[in-house]
């Protein structure tokens, strides 16, 4: 499986807002960071997306440009989001992934804050 193909499967089930689907994409000892966090290990990454799952109605990623060499693909994004209180909030994003073996062993997240 294509990287891009993997990471389109990681966003899907992001969008299905299924958690297990979600955390099947990571390593066990996976590591995630973003502006407001850097985690470590599937359990933890797990707080961030149970947020993420309950905390909105929608989520639609969509990559637009991306590149891949070696073990990593680098993502340009966008992304629809809608609240549970119905406020609707469109951002645009970069993520670098590390895969290896199918599954993602890293994740470097770059976004405003402010737009989620």
């Amino acid at each position: 499986m294509k990287k891009i193909d993997i990471v389109r499967s990681y966003w899907k089930s992001e969008g299905e807002k299924d958690l297990s689907e979600i955390l099947s994409h990571f390593d066990e000892h996976a590591k995630f960071s973003s502006p407001t966090m850097q985690l470590v290990g599937k359990n933890n990454i797990k707080t961030f997306y149970e947020g993420m799952v309950n905390g909105f109605k929608k989520i639609e990623v969509t990559p637009t440009h991306w590149v891949e060499q070696n073990d990593e693909i680098a993502v340009e994004y966008d992304v629809v989001l809608v609240r549970n209180s119905g406020e609707e909030r469109f951002a645009k994003g970069f993520n670098l992934f590390e895969i290896k073996e199918g599954v993602i062993s890293s994740l470097r997240c770059y976004f405003n804050p402010a737009d989620f």
